[in-house]
């Protein structure tokens, strides 16, 4: 083919990286977006991980009907607590902002996965559950979502990113679990159960 058929190169110089075409405020929503989804998927990990020792612990028996039983109910506790979160504070973040909604919904479920970790029976740790669950719902599957759909110029990227980020909260949750399993074998949590300190 001569150089004058030659179809010509694309011009990259027109698209600049897609980072570059993100401002202050879209990294900011961006950030935050991630490390809601991150922090998410992680704690829905745990919680599969850590329910049949929490409901064992919890109820005071190794009757594996008992416990799945009741597992079952804490998983239905915190899915009406993701449904709830998910509906409230959609509207919320529609009033104020979905970046600031995201943070009051990250804090909750935060501080509610950690207080999981002192329950002293079954239904403080469902309320734990239903509140974290609250949190979960409005960050994770639709403020994340929503999140990265703000960082509009590079909205491909910022959603890749988060479903990346998605897959690092699992991820991470497993090597929580291995490593708290490992410690707890070779006695070094004392009289901690590995599922509290998972929280």
């Amino acid at each position: 083919m001569s150089p004058a058929n030659r179809p010509a190169s694309p011009d990259t110089s027109r698209h600049p990286a897609w980072w570059r075409s993100l401002n202050r405020y879209h990294w900011f929503v961006l950030v935050v977006a991630a490390l809601g989804w991150l922090f998410d998927c992680l704690d829905q990990q745990l919680f599969n991980i850590a329910r049949v020792p929490a409901m064992k612990d919890l109820l005071g028996t190794a009757d594996m009907r008992v416990v799945t039983e009741y597992g079952g109910y804490a998983t239905a506790i915190f899915l009406v607590g993701w449904a709830a979160g998910g509906l409230g504070f959609g509207i919320l973040g529609d009033r104020i902002g979905r970046a600031k909604t995201m943070l009051i919904t990250i804090l909750i479920y935060s501080i509610c996965t950690g207080l999981s970790a002192a329950s002293v029976g079954f239904w403080d740790f469902a309320f734990y559950r239903f509140l974290t669950g609250l949190g979960v719902g409005a960050n994770g599957r639709w403020g994340g979502v929503s999140g990265g759909d703000d960082a509009r110029p590079a909205r491909p990227y910022a959603l890749g990113l988060l479903q990346t980020l998605s897959t690092v909260g699992n991820v991470t949750a497993a090597l929580i679990s291995m490593s708290m399993g490992w410690l707890e074998q070779a006695g070094h949590l004392g009289t901690w159960d590995a599922w509290r300190v998972m929280f």
